[in-house]
C-alpha cells in the first residue's frame, strides 16, 4: 500500500468533508434528520384507473392519536401524536421519531372529503378516493376525516 497516496486521500477528505465522512462512513443507522416531524408518518401513493390510495406508515399509534383531514380539495393533513412507551433515561438508542407531528401531503387528483374512506389497522392507514374528471371536485376548507 502506498502510504503517501493513503495520506493524500485522508488529506481530501478532510478539506471536503471533516468529520461528516467518517461519520456517514462508519454509521450505520438512520440518519438524524429521519427522527424529525417533517418525514413523519412516511406514505406512499398508488393508482389505477379508478382511484388513488394512500397508505401511511404509523407504528405504535391508535386512532386516537391521530386526526386526517382534507384542506382545499388538494392536500391532506394528517396529525398526532407519538409517545414513546419506555422513559427517555431508560434509552439507549433511538430511530423512531417521537412527539408531535404534521405532515401535509398533495394529491395526485383533488377531491371532496365525501369522497374519501379510510381504514386504520396494525399501524397502517389506508385513505382511499376515486379520481374524478378535470373540474369535478369542489375546493373545501379543512375537514376532517378521522
Amino acid at each position: 500500500m502506498d502510504m503517501e497516496k493513503v495520506k493524500m486521500w485522508l488529506e481530501l477528505t478532510n478539506k471536503y468533508q471533516k468529520d461528516d465522512f467518517w461519520r456517514g462512513l462508519f454509521n450505520h443507522g438512520i440518519p438524524e434528520r429521519m427522527v424529525h416531524a417533517d418525514d413523519f408518518p412516511l406514505y406512499d401513493i398508488y393508482k389505477n384507473d379508478s382511484a388513488i390510495c394512500l397508505i401511511l406508515e404509523v407504528p405504535g399509534l391508535s386512532r386516537s392519536d391521530l386526526s386526517v383531514a382534507l384542506r382545499q380539495g388538494d392536500t391532506l393533513v394528517v396529525k398526532g401524536i407519538s409517545r414513546t412507551l419506555f422513559p427517555a433515561d431508560m434509552e439507549v438508542k433511538r430511530e423512531r421519531f417521537y412527539g408531535e407531528f404534521e405532515r401535509l401531503i398533495p394529491l395526485p387528483e383533488p377531491t371532496e372529503t365525501r369522497f374519501i374512506q379510510s381504514t386504520f389497522q396494525d399501524g397502517i392507514l389506508q385513505v382511499t378516493y376515486p379520481r374524478q374528471t378535470a373540474g369535478t371536485a369542489d375546493r373545501q376548507e379543512d375537514n376532517r376525516i378521522l
